[in-house]
């Protein structure tokens, strides 16, 4: 497939998530918006690659894997997004963030376990 196409695609498979987003009325008056998430399986599909080889292709370097590591990213940043607000299960969150190229992460018993690396912990002290 040629990066035009690629991009197409890739730019088809999140529209297509996006356009089943449908708000829901909460008893608090509010609203609560559900969609078909963004998922490293559901991208692969989209552009027909299994995941590990969309994922050594985004780890590349040159047009198309740039490509790909925005399409990942834009992934990720959706798990995390849905598992900070609430919408997602952080178990769920962690298993598919660490299927985007994370390091692995374990769950505290009771609680979830977050490592940093040294910059980060530097602020964190």
């Amino acid at each position: 497939m040629q990066t035009r196409q690629l991009e197409e695609a890739i730019r088809a498979y999140f529209a297509a998530c996006d356009a089943t987003r449908e708000r829901l009325p909460l008893k608090n008056g509010g609203f609560s918006e559900r969609q078909i998430p963004y998922t490293l399986y559901g991208l692969a599909a989209a552009i027909g690659m299994k995941p590990k080889e969309l994922l050594e292709k985004a780890d590349g370097s040159g047009r198309t894997a740039n490509l790909l590591k925005r399409a990942v990213c834009r992934v990720g940043a959706y798990l995390e997004e849905r598992a900070l607000l609430g919408e997602l299960v952080h178990q769920v969150a962690l298993t598919a963030l660490a299927e985007l190229g994370g390091e692995p992460v374990q769950s505290a018993p009771g609680g979830l376990l977050i490592t940093m690396d040294e910059e980060a912990q530097r602020y964190a002290e």
